[in-house]
């Protein structure tokens, strides 16, 4: 198994390369070939991601999310999980290469820095641990893909402003449909990250109750979750334009990369993962 495991390491950032060039020639070349086949070689690849993290999960005898490697990696197989979800439920083949563009690279790092030797300290051994880093998997790949669809919608604002009908204009949904996935996502995002920050408080108590509640990556998520609680108020209430409402979930996702760097890799704290 641990052979296996190993193939599969180096095997998947190859595979999310490979799809991005058929979603790529796809989007820019409406090549049909690429066009017949590449749901079918992304689907692949994510029941072989997901294989990947249940066989690590059987082999090490531990939840697979462990550390910021190997929470990038589950990261990346919940962002294609929803992104097929929805490119099966809604029809939407042509923002599959966006949501690659951020895959690829989360799975790659993962891989280059993927350590079979790793152990997870015995106090984050919890059945709590499980629901707690779910959370915040589905909250995290929620805000991604609001970020992405923000990101696809101020593309196509700023092609129609400029009167530039290219290939964004003639292959994406339209700006309604972007600024309203980017915001469902944000609102699922929240719901999940709300969920996260109440399990958090609850088993600290119990893992960790000699540290400080305000540990930075704790103040991180306060950040990311007031950040996107802005932004559905700034929707629903001040009537905030589309266009604001993209910028802010792109900070939103600004700011999730830059605590799973800095936070993570650079400040010590008494989260292990995420």
């Amino acid at each position: 198994m641990k052979e296996i495991i190993h193939l599969l390491n180096v095997l998947l950032p190859l595979l999310y390369l490979t799809s991005i060039f058929f979603y790529s020639q796809s989007f820019f070349r409406s090549d049909r070939f690429a066009q017949k086949y590449k749901s079918s070689i992304l689907s692949v690849t994510c029941v072989l991601h997901l294989s990947f993290v249940v066989l690590k999960g059987l082999f090490f005898r531990r939840f697979p999310i462990g550390n910021v490697f190997e929470f990038a990696s589950v990261l990346a197989l919940s962002l294609v999980l929803i992104y097929l979800f929805i490119e099966f439920k809604l029809k939407l083949k042509t923002t599959g290469l966006f949501i690659l563009s951020i895959v690829f690279p989360l799975q790659l790092i993962s891989s280059l820095f993927f350590n079979p030797e790793y152990q997870l300290p015995t106090v984050l051994h919890s059945p709590m641990l499980i629901f707690h880093t779910s959370t915040v998997i589905l909250g995290y790949s929620a805000f991604f893909l609001s970020a992405l669809y923000a990101l696809m919608y101020l593309l196509l604002f700023h092609e129609l402003k400029k009167a530039q009908f290219g290939v964004i204009y003639q292959k994406m949904p339209s700006l309604e449909a972007l600024i309203d996935l980017s915001y469902r996502t944000a609102v699922i995002g929240f719901f999940f990250l709300t969920i996260t920050i109440f399990l958090g408080i609850m088993w600290r108590k119990n893992a960790f109750p000699d540290t400080a509640h305000m540990d930075p990556k704790v103040i991180a998520t306060y950040s990311v979750w007031v950040l996107y609680g802005i932004l559905i108020i700034g929707k629903k209430f001040a009537r905030w334009t589309n266009k604001w409402l993209a910028y802010l979930s792109i900070v939103g996702l600004v700011v999730i990369i830059l605590s799973m760097i800095i936070v993570n890799l650079l400040v010590k704290s008494f989260h292990q993962f995420g």
